[in-house]
């Protein structure tokens, strides 16, 4: 697959909504009561950025926005009193890795997508309650969370040791968010806290067999020395381990997207967290 191909699978593998200010060319000032409003209320007389691409003038608690043009940037200037669109600056609002996404240093809400170093970035804004977080490349919930988009019990594949539910309401998600004791972390097949250790494979005969963990996993177990050795592998994207007998099996594509993957599918748990592993 192709850089290009890949950046944009990527933009399209993210729940975004496009941001409204990128008008390149626009230099006029307007005025803005519904979002920005609110902003001036506390600062009447001052220029301040919203955005990396928008600039609010507060006259009298009243909002004024400026759209900054192509290669202009709000930036806090105290020379200028405040904010102003100035070309290049801030660095946070450039790209500075190509085939990236950066957080708008201004709105969380916001972030800009950097398919190389020579054309502007593209904005978008997260929907409504979500922030952008640069290192999963996704819109969460404030607390970090996976958006919700069904029903249930799920563990926070970036933590497993905090869990959340999703009640469906008519209008939305309500979302609670729980912590598991330490050292534990959310079973959703059992719908507990339970220590992940408690899954952990010993080899006991040489031959490939199941991690019951993750079933994209198998291992392998094999004589060295005169002791019993184990390595773990995984099956490529989209397969699973089918055990034919014991000690034998196959990768298998696997289509049943519902069908369990393991106690603790997705979660990461670090080498050396279990004893003896």
């Amino acid at each position: 697959m192709s850089s290009n191909t890949f950046f944009v699978v990527m933009v399209l593998g993210v729940a975004l909504v496009a941001a409204e200010e990128d008008s390149r060319g626009e230099r006029s000032v307007t005025t803005d009561y519904h979002d920005y409003s609110k902003l001036c209320e506390s600062q009447p007389n001052k220029f301040i950025c919203v955005n990396c691409k928008t600039m609010v003038q507060c006259v009298k608690g009243q909002a004024f926005t400026r759209h900054c043009i192509e290669n202009h940037y709000c930036s806090m200037k105290p020379e200028f009193g405040g904010g102003v669109c100035y070309p290049d600056e801030p660095k946070a609002c450039k790209c500075e890795k190509a085939n990236s996404f950066r957080v708008d240093p201004y709105d969380p809400q916001r972030f800009f997508s950097c398919k190389n170093l020579v054309t502007p970035p593209v904005n978008y804004k997260c929907p409504d309650g979500m922030v952008f977080d640069e290192a999963s490349a996704q819109c969460q919930t404030g607390n970090g969370l996976p958006q919700c988009t069904e029903a249930g019990t799920f563990a926070n594949p970036a933590n497993c040791s905090v869990y959340y539910s999703c009640i469906g309401l008519r209008h939305g998600w309500l979302q609670k968010s729980f912590q598991c004791n330490s050292g534990l972390m959310y079973n959703k097949e059992k719908g507990v806290c339970e220590d992940p250790c408690l899954y952990q494979f010993v080899c006991k005969q040489e031959g490939r067999y199941p991690d019951l963990l993750n079933q994209q996993n198998y291992f392998e177990c094999y004589m060295l020395g005169g002791k019993l050795r184990q390595l773990r592998y995984s099956c490529p994207e989209g397969y699973r381990w089918d055990e034919i007998s014991a000690g034998v099996g196959q990768c298998v594509e696997d289509h049943d997207k519902n069908a369990s993957k393991g106690a603790f599918f997705g979660c990461d748990i670090p080498d050396g967290f279990c004893p003896g592993s």
